[in-house]
């Protein structure tokens, strides 16, 4: 095997299996560390992620390792990470000083941080200094058993080089994986946080029983405050009605595999929060990012009263029957 030929992906979860198994069967050799050594073993004993991603099965190109200091890890031109985001620190910590300078970095995860209060292309700025230029986030309406299965995906990805998104788009290059361009990295990034929050409140307003018409108010005025919102970071409003805006919103607020929608729709059926949590081995991002983007508000003086009605019932016991009034509340408010 060629030097730099091969591709590194940190994050043996469902998402992180999924992509490498299609970079995989594109003749790439794909390394891909997992934190767990059951779910390593599982990859290279069977070639199938039994944890994460069962009933699938792996291509042959596609290697796992537990060691997230092995030096096959560091023998590449390009590195995905999809790692939650609360996660992302303190494995970027222990291994930046591994990844080659120069190297392309793709980030396939969606949320902010919490005690930073920063998007991930921020956080990998802070960590790794000069990865700007060739710094892409992968997003989109994509769950990764679709994807697994080569059910028809198309995905966004973003970068501020149309250069690195030409190189970085053939290797998803798939007869079922349509990739489209953006170069509003931070557009990108809002709207696949938000758009997790928004869905635990359409999950929630399910749970207790509410109509499809309020669901659908309810997601529409949050997708009116995403968007006010990023623009005040600077990102385009035309994003929002793309793939990585409206489409993953609509997918992660109807779909039946979505894992914020599905936390909502438990909590609002009356079960405790923590015992939902602790039900899953994946993580609903929504929960973290919303009690990040309250904070992340408050420092820009935002007033957004449908996703400050999430952060209620999750943080502050409120009734999941709240959210609705925040929709038909009195005063003007013009419909944008």
């Amino acid at each position: 095997m060629k030097a730099n030929n091969n591709i590194t992906v940190f994050g043996a979860g469902s998402w992180g299996t999924s992509l490498s198994n299609i970079i995989a069967h594109n003749s790439k050799d794909v390394y891909i560390w997992g934190k767990e050594a059951s779910v390593c073993d599982s990859i290279n004993k069977i070639q199938e992620n039994k944890i994460f991603l069962p009933g699938n099965k792996l291509s042959k190109n596609l290697y796992a390792i537990n060691d997230i200091k092995n030096k096959k890890l560091f023998n590449s031109e390009i590195y995905i990470f999809a790692i939650p985001t609360q996660y992302l620190r303190p494995i970027l910590n222990k291994i930046k000083k591994d990844i080659p300078k120069n190297s392309i970095v793709i980030n396939a995860s969606k949320g902010i941080e919490i005690k930073s209060l920063k998007f991930i292309s921020q956080v990998f700025e802070e960590l790794l200094p000069g990865v700007g230029k060739k710094y892409v986030t992968l997003s989109g309406p994509s769950f990764a058993k679709d994807v697994a299965s080569g059910l028809p995906t198309a995905v966004t990805l973003s970068c501020k080089k149309n250069l690195i998104l030409d190189k970085v788009a053939t290797l998803f290059d798939n007869s079922n994986l349509k990739v489209y361009r953006s170069n509003d990295i931070i557009g990108v990034e809002v709207s696949g946080a938000l758009k997790n929050v928004i869905a635990i409140g359409a999950g929630l307003i399910d749970g207790v029983g509410q109509s499809e018409s309020t669901k659908a108010a309810f997601i529409t005025r949050g997708l009116s405050e995403v968007r006010q919102f990023a623009k005040i970071l600077g990102a385009k409003d035309s994003t929002f009605l793309g793939l990585s805006g409206v489409g993953d919103l609509m997918l992660t607020c109807y779909g039946i595999q979505s894992r914020n929608r599905n936390l909502g729709f438990m909590i609002g059926k009356g079960m405790n929060i923590s015992s939902v949590l602790k039900s899953s081995n994946s993580i609903a991002e929504g929960y973290f990012t919303v009690k990040a983007f309250i904070k992340l508000a408050k420092k820009f003086k935002f007033k957004s009263p449908i996703l400050d009605s999430v952060y209620g019932v999750l943080y502050k016991k409120l009734s999941a029957k709240k959210l609705v009034t925040n929709i038909i509340k009195k005063g003007i408010i013009s419909d944008i």
